[in-house]
C-alpha cells in the first residue's frame, strides 16, 4: 500500500512546488511613490504606474480605514486603471484617515502599500483667492476677488489678508516696516487715504482661522493712484487765484508810489550836500553865500537847482537896475 501510495504523493509534492515557484515568479509589483495630494479639499492619492506580465495591462485596488479603527473598507475602488484615486466625496475634512493600495491582474495580486494618516483640515494646500480685479478711484483703490474654491459648507469661513505697500523706483520688494495689512471676510475691499499719484502694490491670502489653516499669496497686482476731485479744482483755482493777488498786489503798490510820491523821494534820495571844492568857490563875496544853500537844502529837494547871485553885493548889477527905474519913472511922468 505504501509503494502505490507513494508515486501520487510525490506527484502532488511535485506540482505543488511547481505552482509556488510559478506563483513566486510571476508575482506582481506593488504600487511605488503611493501619495497623497489634497488642494483646496480635493484629496487624490496617487502612484507611479505599474506593468503587469508581458506588459499587459494591471488594475489596482483601494482600501482605507480610520486610525481608529482596523478595519479596512472598500468602497466601490476595485479594478481601476489609472493611477490615482479620488476619494474626496468618501471622507470628510475632520476624519484622520489611513490608505492601502495594490496592482492585481487576474489572480494575480501584489502586496500592499500603505500611507501614513492623512487628515483634510490640517494637510490640505489651500490656494490663492480666485478672479482678483482692482480698480483706481482717485487715492482709493477698490479691489474685489472670490474664494479659493467655490464655498457651499457651512464649515468654511474665510478670511481675507490683503497686504500692501508703496512701491519705489529701485526696489519693488517691499521691507516689512513698509507693508501694511488689513484683514476683511468680505470678498470686497477699498484701500483708502492713499497717496495720490503714487503706485501701490498688493496681494491677498485666505484663511481659514478655525482651522488655523494659511493659504497660498496671490499674484502681485500694482496700481497708480489719481488725484482726488478736490486736488483737481485746486490745481486750476489756485494758479488764477495767485495771479488776481499779484495783479492786487502790484495795483496797490502803483497807488501808493503816486501817492506819496514825494516822501519816498525824500527817503530815497540821500541829503544834498556840496563838495568841498564847489563851497570854496561859493565863498567869493560875488557868489551866494554858503549858508544860504545850507539853509535851502535843508528845506525842501528839487529836481532842478538855479543858482542867482546876490544884487547888493555886486554894485554894476545895483547901477543898472537903478539906471533902469529912472527910465521907467520918465516914461510915466510923460
Amino acid at each position: 500500500m505504501l509503494c502505490l501510495g507513494l508515486p501520487p504523493l510525490l506527484l502532488l509534492a511535485k506540482l505543488l512546488l511547481e505552482r509556488a515557484l510559478a506563483e513566486s515568479f510571476l508575482h506582481l509589483p506593488a504600487p511605488q511613490n503611493v501619495t497623497i495630494v489634497s488642494y483646496n479639499f480635493q484629496n487624490t492619492l496617487k502612484w507611479s504606474q505599474v506593468m503587469g506580465i508581458n506588459s499587459s495591462a494591471v488594475s489596482y485596488r483601494v482600501e482605507y480605514r480610520t486610525k481608529s479603527d482596523s478595519i479596512w473598507i472598500e468602497d466601490n475602488s476595485r479594478n481601476i486603471t489609472k493611477p490615482e484615486y479620488n476619494f474626496t466625496h468618501v471622507i470628510n475634512e475632520f476624519d484622520e484617515v489611513i490608505f492601502r493600495v495594490r496592482t492585481e491582474q487576474g489572480e494575480l495580486k501584489s502586496d500592499w502599500v500603505q500611507t501614513s494618516p492623512f487628515q483634510a483640515r490640517h494637510q490640505t494646500i489651500l490656494g490663492p483667492p480666485r478672479e482678483i480685479d482692482a480698480t483706481v478711484e482717485a487715492n482709493s483703490i477698490f479691489v474685489s476677488y472670490k474664494a479659493p474654491f467655490d464655498n457651499n459648507s457651512r464649515f468654511f469661513v474665510f478670511q481675507y489678508l490683503i497686504s500692501y505697500w508703496e512701491t519705489s523706483a529701485d526696489k519693488d520688494v517691499p521691507s516689512s516696516d513698509k507693508v501694511e495689512e488689513v484683514k476683511t471676510s468680505n470678498t470686497k475691499f477699498k484701500l483708502v487715504n492713499l497717496m495720490e499719484m503714487t503706485e501701490y502694490c498688493f496681494h491677498i491670502q485666505a484663511v481659514l482661522p478655525e482651522k488655523k489653516l494659511h493659504g497660498r499669496l496671490s499674484e502681485t497686482y500694482c496700481r497708480k493712484t489719481s488725484l482726488t476731485e478736490t486736488t483737481r479744482i485746486l490745481s486750476i483755482t489756485l494758479p488764477f487765484i495767485f495771479a488776481v493777488v499779484v495783479l492786487i498786489i502790484i495795483f496797490f503798490c502803483w497807488v501808493v508810489i503816486k501817492k506819496h510820491q514825494n516822501l519816498i523821494k525824500s527817503l530815497w534820495r540821500p541829503p544834498l550836500t556840496i563838495p568841498l571844492h564847489y563851497e570854496k568857490d561859493l565863498q567869493n563875496p560875488q557868489m551866494t553865500v554858503v549858508e544860504e544853500f545850507r539853509n535851502c537844502a535843508g528845506e525842501d529837494y528839487w529836481d532842478a537847482v538855479s543858482v542867482i547871485s546876490s544884487v547888493e553885493q555886486n554894485p554894476t548889477v545895483t547901477n543898472s537896475i537903478d539906471n533902469n527905474n529912472q527910465e521907467v519913472h520918465l516914461l510915466q511922468n510923460r
